[in-house]
């Protein structure tokens, strides 16, 4: 049996990093040297609804406060729609993220179709820097509710910027570290 196809196929997700393992986290203009003390998996979830959204119209960009993660901790989450409606994501709350030159890409109930995984979904976050969505309602009828089902991994870490010489191996390739993207920037 060929154990690679399972690897990161049919809806799995893999952690970053485990235990133990440098991470380098960078978040808007700043970057954080930790190592892995702690991760968990973090099951399926709804970690926003919207509510109702009449035909035509969009939300008001919200912040998912449910994606929140405490002091020297960060999160690794994949998502989906669960409603008919167009999501646009935005790390942390100002910044576009899937932005091309001329305009934001949305994703829709039917990426789970499209990336049965969610790979293209992938975002992480740096403590209580919490992401923001807004909801694109394109159809001629009103939504119920439009709602976010996350899932993924936490992981707590501790501080290496002490190291000096842990920080210079990272930083001339010597020593291994995992560059983790928490701001509007792809994985």
């Amino acid at each position: 049996m060929d154990l690679y196809q399972y690897k990161s196929g049919h809806g799995l997700m893999e952690p970053l990093a485990i235990q133990n393992q440098n991470v380098a986290i960078h978040y808007v203009q700043n970057i954080f040297y930790r190592k892995v003390d702690y991760l968990e998996a973090i099951p399926p979830f709804q970690a926003i609804d919207l509510g109702a959204l009449a035909a035509q119209t969009r939300s008001a960009r919200t912040n998912v406060t449910n994606l929140d993660m405490p002091d020297d901790e960060f999160g690794q989450f994949r998502w989906y729609p669960m409603d008919n409606a167009q999501i646009r994501l935005f790390l942390p709350p100002a910044v576009g993220k899937f932005s091309l030159k001329n305009l934001q890409t949305t994703l829709d109930i039917n990426i789970r179709d499209i990336d049965p995984c969610l790979h293209l979904t992938e975002f992480c976050v740096w403590e209580d820097n919490r992401p923001a969505i807004e909801a694109v309602n394109g159809m001629d009828y009103a939504l119920n509710a439009v709602r976010m089902i996350a899932f993924g991994f936490r992981y707590h870490t501790v501080d290496i910027s002490g190291d000096s010489d842990l920080i210079r191996g990272i930083l001339d390739g010597s020593k291994p570290c995992t560059h983790v993207w928490a701001s509007g920037r792809s994985i």
